[in-house]
């Protein structure tokens, strides 16, 4: 896949310098958490990666830990408003 912007079977990526985003959000549960753990899983996320996703991810964070993950939730820029509910969450490879 190009580096550039592109609309996929699993939400919108794009890079921000070697850091991959994806937005999740609007599929229906549970293609974000399969779609992040794609990503990370087949090495595309490098050490980490930026997901938009239309709610906190709770069944997302067990299996991060377990592959060794880190999350935290971020407060976006001001030039990215998020609807109510939705969340930025900031996933690096590394100890919890």
């Amino acid at each position: 896949m190009s580096r550039s912007n592109a609309r996929t079977e699993r939400g919108r990526r794009w890079y921000v310098g070697d850091r991959l985003h994806v937005d999740v959000r609007g599929l229906p549960c549970p293609e974000p958490l399969v779609a992040v753990l794609r990503l990370i899983d087949g090495g595309e996320a490098g050490d980490g990666l930026t997901a938009l996703v239309s709610q906190e991810p709770l069944l997302l964070y067990p299996e991060l830990d377990a592959r060794g993950w880190r999350h935290r939730m971020v407060t976006p820029a001001a030039d990215m408003p998020l609807r109510d509910g939705e969340v930025l969450l900031e996933i690096q490879r590394g100890p919890v």
